[in-house]
């Protein structure tokens, strides 16, 4: 059986407010190769040696917006980005503190504070790379390009397989009722479940379109403006069997934040 052709992404759950990492991996199936000059590779290097690839997004000339579970404890973020409008790409170091939001647990007077796995890291100098739009939340689109760096092809039977792709590869996928993800949760990743029922993400799924390992935190986009940030889906075993989610960045809280952060420098 042919191997199927998929754009890898990665995902370790960010799961501080339990103390817990969840291992949900994706991938994009049936993606082609594109250019996104907003979009940042990054590497996060823990004990001197590289541990995970994500993807992210230069939503200013200072700042980049991707997953909070990029993160890694103990770690160091390398983003990869051009400094100008047709330079070539070049490593930096993150070394301003990383910025997530998180609110407060206020049930049964508990008032714990919860990370949400969205997170925007400072460049060390500014960018003169034209950066992805904000949403116009006013009209949501019906569907998103996704995008990443991961391997391009999986295993027979639709098992997934991890890589890395040299070239940046999107895919188109269409946004769906979130309540098949949720409920796969709640069933199968019950501790998941408890982190990421307080976050807001919308879903997406189409035949033959999928995400997994390399490109977390990569731009849900339309009409050059981001609307999401890749977060996690539901099967870590086998591409195409669930929906895909996306921090949501229309929700009021996520947008004051994002655009008071930017704007704080």
């Amino acid at each position: 059986m042919a191997a199927t052709r998929c754009l890898v992404l990665l995902f370790f759950s960010l799961s501080v407010a339990v103390n817990t990492e969840v291992d949900l991996q994706k991938r994009i199936i049936g993606g082609h190769q594109c250019e996104r000059q907003y979009h940042i590779k990054l590497r996060a290097v823990v004990a001197g040696k590289s541990s995970s690839l994500c993807g992210g997004s230069l939503i200013s000339d200072r700042w980049i917006l991707t997953a909070a579970h990029c993160l890694k404890p103990g770690g160091i973020i390398f983003a990869n980005v051009s400094m100008h409008q047709g330079a070539p790409q070049q490593e930096v170091q993150i070394t301003a503190k990383p910025e997530i939001y998180s609110d407060n647990n206020n049930n049964n007077n508990n008032n714990t504070v919860r990370d949400h796995d969205i997170m925007l890291l400072q460049l060390p100098s500014t960018s003169e790379v034209p950066p992805i739009a904000l949403p116009d939340c006013g009209n949501r689109p019906e569907r998103v390009e996704i995008a990443g760096y991961g391997a391009t092809t999986g295993q027979a039977h639709g098992k997934r397989k991890p890589g890395e792709s040299p070239a940046l590869h999107c895919a188109d996928i269409e946004i769906v009722d979130c309540k098949e993800l949720s409920d796969i949760l709640q069933k199968e990743f019950p501790a998941a479940y408890q982190v990421k029922k307080y976050q807001h993400w919308f879903c997406g799924q189409t035949p033959g379109i999928d995400i997994c390992r390399g490109d977390s935190g990569g731009g849900a986009v339309h009409n050059d403006k981001i609307y999401g940030v890749i977060s996690f889906l539901g099967n870590p075993d086998f591409v195409c069997r669930a929906p895909a989610a996306f921090m949501d960045l229309c929700d009021p809280e996520y947008a004051a934040w994002i655009r008071k952060t930017i704007k704080a420098l």
